[in-house]
């Protein structure tokens, strides 16, 4: 009886073991992925998520500020009133 107690418990030691193997080789293999995914995409020159979102709400900004610049620009234009060029008075002799 002690003799299956002791295989038992050493089976478990075993699967233990085992288990705690392989989430580091789990971890591990998630590092390297990720640092080869990382060297692609450097070799690549991609842009950063939070660079190109800050990037597109300035573009969105500027883009309204143009609108609003055009519609100003137009109902002043509209409110001058057209005049006539003044003909140079000329000397007479």
């Amino acid at each position: 009886m002690v003799n299956k107690s002791r295989i038992l418990s050493d089976l478990s030691k075993f699967a233990v073991d085992a288990m705690s193997t392989l989430s580091s080789l789990r971890k591990e293999i998630e590092t390297m992925v990720s640092l080869r995914v990382d060297k692609v995409i450097n070799k690549m020159n991609l842009v950063k998520r939070d660079e190109f979102d800050s990037l597109k709400r300035i573009v969105q900004k500027s883009i309204i500020d143009n609108e609003k610049l055009k519609n100003t620009r137009k109902t002043n234009t509209k409110k001058k009133k057209k005049t006539t060029p003044r003909k140079k008075k000329t000397k007479k002799p």
